[in-house]
C-alpha cells in the first residue's frame, strides 16, 4: 500500500478543485526521471527524496529507497509508504510552499489542494 500525494506547476493548473481534478487526472505522469518536470518541480523532488529516497528512476537508493515517483511535464506524483502518511504529507506540502509549486493530497478531506502565493 501507499499514500499518493502530488505537487504541481501553479501556473499551469487552475484553482478551482472541480477544475483542477480534471486537468490532473489528464495529467501524464509516466516518467521515471525528475529532469522530465520544471526546476522548481525538481527541486521539490531533490528536497523531498532527501527525506524520502526513490525507489525508482535515475536516483533510486537500492538501500534505503521506499518511495515511487511518477513524473510529468507539470507534476510529480510521489507514493510514499503509508506507514507515516500524514508526515509525508505535511512535509511534501511545506517543500511545495517552499519551492513555489502547488500540492494536492487526495487522500485528505481538507487542505487537499495548496496554491502557493502567485499561482494561476
Amino acid at each position: 500500500m501507499s499514500y499518493d500525494i502530488a505537487v504541481f506547476d501553479a501556473t499551469a493548473a487552475p484553482m478551482d478543485e472541480e477544475q483542477f481534478v480534471i486537468w490532473f487526472e489528464q495529467q501524464g505522469a509516466h516518467e521515471d526521471d525528475p529532469d522530465e518536470g520544471t526546476i522548481a518541480l525538481r527541486n521539490w523532488f531533490a528536497d523531498f527524496s532527501s527525506r524520502y529516497p526513490a525507489l525508482n528512476g535515475p536516483y533510486a537508493d537500492e538501500d534505503d529507497g521506499d518511495t515511487t515517483y511518477h513524473f510529468g511535464k507539470t507534476i510529480t506524483i510521489a507514493q510514499c509508504p503509508d506507514d507515516k502518511p500524514e508526515k509525508a504529507a505535511d512535509t511534501g506540502r511545506q517543500l511545495a510552499a517552499k519551492q513555489g509549486v502547488g500540492f494536492y493530497n487526495e487522500n485528505s478531506g481538507e487542505e487537499r489542494l495548496f496554491f502557493p502565493k502567485g499561482g494561476s
